[in-house]
C-alpha cells in the first residue's frame, strides 16, 4: 500500500543533516525534562481517573522519528513542557482538552476554587472565572490533590487589532472580580500573568499547549481567524487561586503579605493589615494603566478609570461593582465609530489613516456584513431563506 509521505521541509535535507538528527537524540537533546518525568510517573494515576496525557508522557514512548528521516523539529512528540505544576491533557469520556494543576491536599487553594466554581455553576452564568471541572485524589500520592480546568490560551496571541477588543478584555475582567468580590473571594494577584482565553472559533484546527506557532497535532503549523472575524465568543478569565483569600460574610476583609507579581500597590505590607478587595481593584486598574493604555495612542479614554481604579489611598479607589458601572456608562457614550478604530500602536510612526477614511471603511464594512454572513451560510439554510421570502410573496399576492 502507498504510505504518504511527509513534505521535504518536516524531512532531513540530506544523509548527513539525518545523521546529526540521530546523534541529536542519542545524546539526549530531545529528552523529558525533569517536569515532564514527574508527570509521566504519574501517568496511571491520572489513567485511572479519566485523563490522557501526549504520548511523550507515556512510560514507554519511544520517538516517533526513530529509524526515519524525519525532521524532529516537525513531530508532536518532540514538543515539550517545562511546568511541574500544570500539564494538558486530554478527558478520555469525551476528548475534550483540559488542564490538570497538582497542590498539596493542605493548600486553601481547592476550597477557593471549588467555593467559586459552585457559585458560578448555580448561577447559570459565565462570570469569566475559569471553571473547576474536576478534583480528585489518590491515595499513591497522599499529599496532592489534581484540579481539573478547561485548557486556555494566552490571552495576547494573536495581538488585539481593534479598541472594541481591548474594551471586552476590560469588561470581561472587571465581571470576574466583581463575581470574586460578591462571594467574598480576593484575588489578590489578579495581574497580566493570570489572564487567559477562550476562543476555539479563532483556531479551528486547535493550538498545541507546548507551541502556540503549532495546531493541535503539533505537527502543522496554526490557523489563526482574528478577533473580529471569528465566528464564536471570544471570553477572558482570571486563573489561579494560589494566593486568594475566602472571607465568611461577617469577617473582616484583613490580610497581611506582599505576594504576588506586581507590588505596586500602595498599602501592601507583610507587616500592617490591609484589605485585599480595594487592592484587588488597583492591580486590575494597574493592567491598563502600566501595559496597555501606554501601548495604544487611541484607548486613552479609558484613562480616567484606571486612574481611578489605582489611586494612592485604597477608600478612594472605586469598588469592583461601581468600576464596571463606571466602564459600562464610559461604553455607552463612545461614539458609533471609536470601538471600531483599529488600535494605533504608541511607536507606530507611520501616520494613521485619515479618521475620516476609517470611518467610511467601518460604514461598507458594517454594510456588506450581511451579504458576508449569507455568502458563508449552508445552501440548505439560504434555501429556507428563499422558500420563506417566496411563500411571503404568494400570500400577498393571494390577498
Amino acid at each position: 500500500m502507498y504510505e504518504k509521505k511527509d513534505p521535504r521541509f518536516k524531512r532531513a535535507l540530506n544523509v548527513t543533516q539525518a545523521a546529526q538528527f540521530r546523534r541529536d537524540t542519542e545524546a539526549g537533546k530531545y529528552d523529558l525534562s525533569e517536569s515532564e518525568k514527574w508527570w509521566r510517573d504519574r501517568n496511571q494515576i491520572l489513567e485511572d481517573h479519566g485523563y490522557e496525557l501526549r504520548p511523550r508522557l507515556k512510560p514507554d514512548w519511544t520517538p516517533s522519528w526513530n529509524g526515519t528521516d524525519r525532521d524532529p523539529r516537525w513531530c508532536e512528540d518532540k514538543l515539550n513542557s517545562h511546568d511541574r505544576k500544570v500539564i494538558d491533557a486530554v478527558r478520555k469520556s469525551d476528548g475534550i482538552d483540559v488542564a490538570l494543576m497538582n497542590i498539596q491536599r493542605t493548600s486553601h487553594e481547592r476550597d477557593v476554587f471549588q467555593h467559586l466554581a459552585d457559585a458560578q455553576r448555580a448561577s447559570g452564568k459565565d462570570h469569566h472565572v475559569v471553571q473547576l471541572l474536576d478534583s480528585f485524589e489518590d491515595e499513591r500520592e497522599p499529599n496532592l490533590v489534581f484540579l481539573v480546568m478547561p485548557r486556555l490560551h494566552d490571552f495576547e496571541w494573536p495581538p488585539f487589532e481593534y479598541v472594541s477588543e481591548l474594551v471586552d478584555l476590560f469588561r470581561h475582567l472587571l465581571e470576574a472580580l466583581v463575581f470574586m468580590h460578591s462571594k467574598n473571594v480576593a484575588h489578590r494577584d489578579c495581574s497580566l500573568g493570570n489572564i487567559m482565553m477562550d476562543a476555539p472559533s479563532m483556531f479551528p484546527n486547535g493550538v498545541h499547549p507546548c507551541d502556540f506557532t503549532r495546531d493541535r497535532t503539533g505537527e502543522e503549523r496554526v490557523r489563526i481567524i482574528p478577533r473580529h472575524k471569528a465566528s464564536g465568543p471570544i471570553n477572558y478569565y482570571f486563573i489561579d487561586f494560589g494566593i486568594s483569600r475566602l472571607y465568611e460574610e461577617d469577617e473582616a476583609h484583613l490580610v497581611v503579605g506582599n505576594d504576588g507579581a506586581d507590588q505596586d500597590i500602595p498599602e501592601m505590607s507583610d507587616i500592617d493589615e490591609y484589605d485585599p478587595f480595594p487592592a484587588d481593584v488597583f492591580l486590575l486598574g494597574n493592567v491598563f494603566k502600566k501595559y496597555f493604555i501606554p501601548m495604544y495612542k487611541n484607548i486613552d479614554f479609558l484613562s480616567p478609570l484606571a486612574n481611578a481604579m489605582t489611586a494612592e489611598k485604597p477608600e478612594d479607589r472605586p469598588t469592583a461593582a461601581d468600576a464596571q458601572k463606571q466602564l459600562q456608562t464610559l461604553i455607552s457614550s463612545l461614539g458609533f465609530f471609536t470601538l471600531r478604530h483599529r488600535l494605533i500602536k504608541t511607536e507606530d510612526e507611520k501616520a494613521p489613516k485619515p479618521i475620516v477614511l476609517e470611518n467610511v471603511g467601518i460604514l461598507l464594512s458594517c454594510a456588506f456584513y450581511p451579504i458576508k454572513v449569507a455568502i458563508r451560510l449552508p445552501s440548505q439554510t439560504l434555501g429556507a431563506v428563499r422558500d420563506f421570502i417566496t411563500s411571503r410573496a404568494s400570500k400577498k399576492k393571494t390577498a
